[in-house]
C-alpha cells in the first residue's frame, strides 16, 4: 500500500535545475494535462485527492520533489504494470491540508482541470454541500471535461456538518453495541476467527449476525 514519502530518490535530487519543476505555474500546467482530481463519496462526507501519473518516471519524480520542497505530503511513487499499454508511475496527494494547499496553488494556472480543483477547494473550505459538489462534478462529466460516471447527489451537508453527523452516529452505534449481550463462548469464537482465520469486522458481522459495532467492541477495536 502507498505511504507518505518524505525522501525523494537520489536520482531525482541529482537532476540539474533545468530538469526540475520550480514553480506552481509549471506544475499546474502539467496537472492540467496529466493530473486528476479523485473523488470518493463516503457516507456523510466527500474525500478528494490529487493524482499525478506519467509513463516516464523522471517526470513524476520531479513533481514529487517539488511537492515535498513546498511542504505537500504525498504517497510514495508507485509502479503500475499494464498488459496492453506502457507501464505508468504515479503518486497521490490525499491528506486534507495538502490537497487544499496544492489545489489552491495550482488553480490559477489550470484551464481544463480548473473547475475540478475549484470544486475541491469550495467543498473542503465549507462553502458548498456534498450534493452541490457532486452536481458540479456531474456537469464536468457531461461536458466531457472530466471522464467518469455520473453520481447521485444525496449528501446535503457541508463538510463540517457531515463530520459532526458521522461522529454522532458513531457515538449512537457505540452505545447500542454495548447494550447487546453476547455470550462469552461466542465472543471467544469471534476472537478466534479474527486471529486464526484473519476474518475482518464485516465478515465476522455477517457470520455471527451482529453489527460491525458489536464486533468492534468484542475485539476491543477503537
Amino acid at each position: 500500500m502507498s505511504h507518505v514519502s518524505t525522501n525523494p530518490s537520489q536520482e531525482t535530487l541529482g537532476k540539474p535545475p533545468s530538469e526540475r519543476y520550480d514553480s506552481w505555474e509549471q506544475v499546474g500546467g502539467y496537472f492540467d494535462g496529466d493530473g486528476n482530481v479523485g473523488l470518493e463519496v463516503v457516507k456523510y462526507v466527500l474525500r478528494f485527492k490529487l493524482r499525478f501519473s506519467d509513463t516516464w518516471k523522471p517526470q513524476v519524480e520531479t513533481v514529487h520533489l517539488f511537492f515535498h520542497a513546498n511542504g505537500i505530503a504525498t504517497t510514495s511513487i508507485s509502479h503500475e504494470v499494464h498488459q496492453e499499454k506502457r507501464d505508468a508511475y504515479r503518486f497521490d496527494v490525499g491528506a486534507l491540508d495538502s490537497v487544499l494547499a496544492a489545489a489552491k496553488a495550482m488553480l490559477p494556472f489550470s484551464v481544463k482541470k480548473a473547475e475540478d480543483l475549484r470544486i475541491a477547494v469550495d467543498y473542503l473550505e465549507g462553502r458548498i454541500t456534498g450534493t452541490q459538489a457532486i452536481q458540479r462534478v456531474n456537469d464536468e462529466v457531461r461536458t466531457g471535461r472530466r471522464s467518469g460516471f455520473l453520481r447521485r447527489p444525496n449528501l446535503p451537508y457541508v463538510r463540517g456538518e457531515g463530520l459532526r453527523t458521522a461522529q454522532l452516529e458513531n457515538a449512537r452505534n457505540a452505545r447500542a453495541a454495548y447494550a447487546v449481550d453476547v455470550s462469552p463462548s461466542v465472543q471467544a469464537k469471534i476472537r478466534e476467527d479474527h486471529s486464526d482465520l484473519r476474518l475482518g469486522h464485516i465478515r465476522l458481522s455477517r457470520k455471527y449476525g451482529y453489527s460491525v459495532s458489536v464486533i468492534r467492541r468484542i475485539l476491543g477495536a477503537p
